[in-house]
């Protein structure tokens, strides 16, 4: 709809382009943060493993269309006023801080922290149900070890449980105060520090062996449950 109204406008209305583009660049942004409000758990087809680098890659995507928005908006009113001696510098400012927004991205992707997850806007249930809802995943990571599978995501795991997928984050965000991509990490963490202490097994085997495929995301995970490296953990368990 966005590429057909530019069109429509090349040919009607060719001065309200700027205009039009940035309103684009808005309503993509506003778009983008709508949909993030559960944080990572709005990802709900992502694998786990890779939710919340996603969910900072996408939040970083929306700051990076403001700032676009922002840098049209200056440049379409200084070529207006018929001076245009400024237009040039801040587009030359503009691209500079796009780099500096995606050095951050590549910085915070690769950070321990979790992202700030949002509560659900949800009525509050009994508590007595989101304990129940979490104690029916919580049996069937144990009975079946679904937390193994590295392309588990919250549909999936809502598919295998009976449950809805947003009855399934919420409950975990209120009664644990983390997203479902954590909450099966820690599972996946415990079983790692169980497999390290207890096996002769590399640190890549029992990564695979657990649900991991990076061993960036997999260092990242057991720092932050542990705060200790794979390797650190077994030499002081050993």
């Amino acid at each position: 709809m966005p590429a057909a109204l530019i069109l429509i406008l090349m040919v009607l209305w060719r001065d309200a382009i700027d205009i039009a583009l940035v309103l684009v660049f808005v309503g993509y942004a506003a778009a983008i943060l709508l949909l993030m409000r559960p944080g990572a758990d709005a990802l709900r087809l992502a694998p786990f493993e890779g939710a919340a680098p996603a969910y900072r890659a996408i939040i970083f995507t929306a700051a990076a269309l403001c700032l676009s928005a922002m840098v049209d908006t200056f440049v379409f009113l200084d070529l207006a006023s018929a001076h245009s001696e400024r237009a040039l510098m801040m587009i030359s400012v503009g691209n500079l801080a796009v780099l500096v927004i995606l050095a951050i991205a590549a910085a915070a992707a690769s950070r321990s922290r979790p992202p700030a997850e949002t509560m659900e806007t949800a009525p509050r249930p009994e508590a007595s149900e989101d304990k129940e809802t979490i104690a029916t995943i919580d049996a069937l990571m144990d009975a079946r070890k679904l937390y193994r599978d590295a392309n588990l995501n919250l549909d999936r795991l809502a598919r295998k449980a009976g449950i809805p997928a947003r009855q399934i984050s919420a409950a975990i965000n209120r009664a644990m105060d983390k997203n479902v991509s954590q909450y099966v990490n820690d599972y996946r963490i415990g079983e790692a520090c169980r497999l390290l202490s207890g096996t002769d097994k590399s640190v890549t085997e029992v990564m695979f062996e657990v649900g991991f495929q990076t061993k960036s995301n997999f260092n990242r995970e057991f720092r932050r449950v542990t705060d200790m490296t794979p390797v650190a953990w077994r030499q002081r368990k050993g």
